[in-house]
């Protein structure tokens, strides 16, 4: 499975983690079903890098509910 970082902002059922001033969102039914998200930053070249990883990987073989891309 993968996982999309987009500009957006919370609504009802939405988690928000804040890092570094940066606000990270994720849908609370996402959050339970990966058991958390590990979120770590490495700055190079004058540029900071994000990587947003799930504390258990989902895989859903028909898509999930958490997200309309899923299907």
């Amino acid at each position: 499975m993968s996982y999309n970082l987009v500009l957006d902002e919370p609504v009802n059922n939405d988690l928000v983690e804040e890092q570094s001033g940066l606000k990270f969102i994720v849908d609370q039914a996402l959050y339970d079903s990966s058991q958390g998200f590990t979120i770590s930053s490495v700055k190079q070249n004058g540029l900071t890098y994000y990587r947003v990883l799930p504390q258990v990987e989902v895989t859903h073989e028909g898509g999930c509910s958490a997200c309309p891309s899923c299907g």
